[in-house]
């Protein structure tokens, strides 16, 4: 098994439980904790489901981490007004049973065959991306000690490495003895923590995008503007009959408004966009194309004089208005 686990929301509570590697022993005894850690390690190694629900109480963890998990995914959304938040987290509560299921089902298909399967259940794919889950490195076990004051409780310290917090962090990983005596890991103690760190991550570099592409669009629309204005000085010395006008205007399409949205386009797309950010600059892409499909229909109308290409030229300007609105609408949310 890689040392280096890439794994998902389950992937990431599995992970938890999946990590012994490097850590050996400190006794072979089965009535130790540390038992339980590497059992987890060979029963993945081994695809041996058996052994692994031996030592992992995945009902349990699943169930205590599912609120966690959906508060992250809701509130890492800056897309959603707070009504729309609060809704999914109503219904996702309502789905808690099914989508531990798949949850449950994507862990099954790691242990046996060392993937989540995550292509046929578009949820738990989707989970694992907004969780942080679907990409990260395991580091270590730091310790395992059993509870001075309950015999019957140990405690697992897992170090992990996620890309987007660029930083280790340790989870706390809870075990139990049954009632056969044997230990289980049983809860991941501190994972509200993670989805915290992780939004609070995600919220910066959310903001320096939303930052950084306000400057590149401020900058863009003034040419804009002052394009519009020469529009309007070009249609002040004549009418739309006559060539030197068309030329004109086809001329300021191709050479100012084509060229500034196709610079604009490809300033935006040199961005990293962080989660979270992807719908919203999705969007932007769109009216860039829609701006630039404008003013290539418009120019070539200038041309060929067509009713049915000055409608697509048209359509394709009110397009890109409304879509304008929508990403006007998003960034406020987004800012606030």
């Amino acid at each position: 098994m890689d040392r280096k686990l890439r794994m998902g929301v389950v992937g990431g509570v599995a992970a938890l439980m999946l990590a012994g590697g490097g850590f050996f022993l400190l006794s072979s005894d089965r009535d130790r904790p540390e038992y339980a850690i590497q059992t987890v390690e060979k029963a993945v190694e081994n695809h041996n489901k058996a052994d692994f629900y031996k030592v992992v109480n995945l009902e349990s963890i699943l169930d205590d981490s599912y609120s966690s998990i959906v508060e992250g995914v809701t509130d890492a959304d800056k897309t959603m007004t707070a009504d729309a938040r609060v809704a999914i987290k109503n219904f996702t509560e309502m789905l808690r049973e099914p989508l531990l299921l798949s949850l449950k089902a994507a862990i099954d298909s790691y242990i046996e065959t060392g993937d989540f399967n995550k292509e046929e259940n578009a949820s738990v794919a989707e989970l694992l991306k907004r969780t942080g889950f679907d990409k990260f490195e395991y580091r270590g076990v730091d310790s395992v000690s059993i509870n001075p004051r309950d015999a019957y409780a140990a405690l697992a310290k897992v170090r992990i490495f996620q890309p987007e917090i660029a930083e280790e962090f340790v989870f706390e990983v809870v075990l139990q003895r049954n009632s056969k005596d044997d230990w289980q890991i049983v809860r991941l103690q501190n994972f509200q923590d993670f989805i915290n760190k992780l939004n609070a991550v995600r919220r910066v570099q959310l903001d320096k995008y939303i930052a950084d592409s306000a400057e590149i669009i401020s900058r863009h629309d003034a040419i804009i503007l002052d394009a519009e204005q020469k529009y309007d000085d070009i249609l002040a010395q004549g009418t739309l009959g006559q060539d030197n006008i068309r030329a004109d205007l086809k001329n300021l399409m191709l050479e100012t408004f084509k060229k500034d949205w196709e610079a604009r386009k490809q300033e935006l797309f040199s961005l990293a966009v962080p989660h979270g950010a992807e719908t919203l600059h999705n969007l932007r892409m769109k009216v860039c194309d829609l701006q630039i499909g404008y003013a290539e229909d418009f120019a070539q109308w200038m041309d060929d004089k067509k009713a049915a290409t000055a409608k697509s030229a048209e359509d394709k300007k009110k397009l890109a208005q409304t879509l304008q609105a929508e990403d006007n609408a998003l960034t406020r949310r987004m800012s606030n």
